[in-house]
């Protein structure tokens, strides 16, 4: 382990990258499954699922949901120039909107970017309409052919790894 900008850093070797893979594209997989992929026992992939969870590095398991057959028709992103000294009203009201999927806090020209999923064009409007009056927003509908990267791979050390 190192210490990197303060935050602790754990290095997973091949065989851990291959369970974590296994893992976010299917959490339910059992371990015999897992220790069939990496050629090692089931006990010793339960120990280390188990000190990876320690780590912090396994974080949770949860189900994807299909946003549309749950009734969320629309997706968007939202980027939001906040009035001077609203910033933290922002985030009281952000946390109280359950169709704000994700909202990252940013350097630049936007104060804000949000993820949202809604189920009609009205309620966008009407999200819209009460988010303007903390700042300046763009909006961008997410089409249907776009793709969220769910898993997370080894780091590559350059572009030509």
């Amino acid at each position: 382990m190192s210490e990197k900008a303060g935050k602790e850093i754990h290095n997973v070797d091949e065989i851990g990258w291959i369970i974590l893979d296994e893992l976010q594209k299917n959490g339910r997989s059992s371990f015999k499954h897992l220790a069939e992929k990496v050629k090692l026992s089931p006990t010793a992939v339960i120990e280390r699922v188990k000190r990876m969870e320690e780590e912090g590095i396994i974080t949770g398991y949860g189900a994807i949901i299909n946003p549309r057959k749950v009734g969320y028709s629309l997706s968007a992103i939202i980027n939001l120039s906040a009035n001077p000294g609203s910033e933290q009203i922002i985030n009281d009201s952000l946390s109280k909107i359950p169709e704000v999927l994700s909202c990252w806090s940013l350097t630049g020209t936007n104060d804000f970017m949000l993820e949202i999923q809604v189920p009609s064009l009205e309620f966008l409007e009407e999200l819209l309409t009460e988010l303007a009056r903390h700042g300046k927003l763009m909006t961008s509908i997410v089409l249907p052919s776009s793709e969220k990267r769910r898993i997370i791979r080894a780091p590559r050390l350059s572009m030509t790894d």
